[in-house]
């Protein structure tokens, strides 16, 4: 299993200064987020300027680095289960611009959050409004992507949000072609229901790429590997019996944005190559 990691941990920063330390450090696959932000103003990289791209391009080429996924832009004003029809279109028009993205890094994978704003889970009425808005909203999101040539991967995100706890989100997908879409496991987020590796036996039929954080179970802080209470040992041995064979890709931020970078990735990078060969 190949080790890779989000350039989400520095999606403060420039981002063509930190391809040299992801670099130095050994990886030589990872995802770029286009994440959190709006319009592409407020992430680490112009996803709107196709120059910035093109010398993007050229520069993990140099660097022998595989782009390997693309983290969709989301915010509370992209969001996909937004019940005001005009701000879900929006954000679906959005998420097709990371879709052309993938076709032009050649990444496997679009990673999409099915839903971003916090929501009374209790209140039946509105969850079904905000799942026929999502499904709605994939629907057409996967219809692009498979004339690109992109599989879309549905992140499942903290329990508060819909589609965090593994039926709803398997619920949520499981109209479409299992092929072209199926799920982003994010270890993390899992870790704040159940051990990942028992939400992994729920999902598992779907599982496409993954989102590997630790966290004490309290809150997702995104830590390294081994920073927190998941037991890698009994992930890591569930993954190679689903027989996992995609990128272990490590999606660090929080905290770990404000130390010192080329120790957070050498330390991460030691850590993961530990956790996938266990058995």
């Amino acid at each position: 299993m190949e080790i890779g990691i989000s350039t989400g941990l520095f999606y403060h920063k420039d981002i063509f200064p930190c391809l040299d330390k992801f670099a130095r450090a050994g990886f030589k696959n990872i995802e770029l987020w286009a994440g959190s932000g709006d319009w592409g103003k407020n992430t680490h990289f112009d996803y709107n300027n196709e120059d910035v791209l093109i010398k993007i391009k050229s520069a993990v080429s140099l660097r022998k680095i595989n782009i390997c996924s693309i983290n969709a832009p989301f915010s509370e004003n992209l969001d996909i289960s937004s019940v005001d029809e005009i701000q879900r279109s929006i954000a679906v028009s959005e998420i097709k611009k990371a879709v052309v993205l993938c076709e032009f890094f050649k990444a496997d994978h679009l990673i999409i959050h099915p839903a971003v704003k916090a929501l009374p889970l209790t209140d039946k009425n509105f969850v079904e409004k905000k799942i026929k808005q999502i499904k709605k909203s994939l629907a057409d999101i996967l219809e692009n992507a498979m004339l690109h040539r992109v599989k879309i991967a549905c992140e499942n995100p903290s329990p508060h949000l819909l589609g965090g706890w593994a039926q709803d989100l398997m619920e949520i997908i499981k109209d479409f072609p299992k092929e072209h879409m199926g799920i982003c496991l994010d270890t993390g987020h899992a870790n704040l229901i159940e051990k990942p590796d028992e939400y992994l036996g729920k999902i598992e039929k779907r599982l496409m790429t993954l989102h590997v954080s630790d966290n004490s179970g309290d809150y997702s802080s995104h830590l390294p590997p081994g920073a927190g209470n998941i037991d890698w040992d009994k992930f890591s041995r569930a993954l190679f019996s689903h027989s996992f064979d995609g990128v272990f890709m490590m999606e660090i931020l929080g905290s770990a944005r404000f130390a010192d970078p080329d120790e957070v990735l050498a330390k991460a990078f030691k850590r993961a190559s530990e956790i996938v060969k266990m058995r």
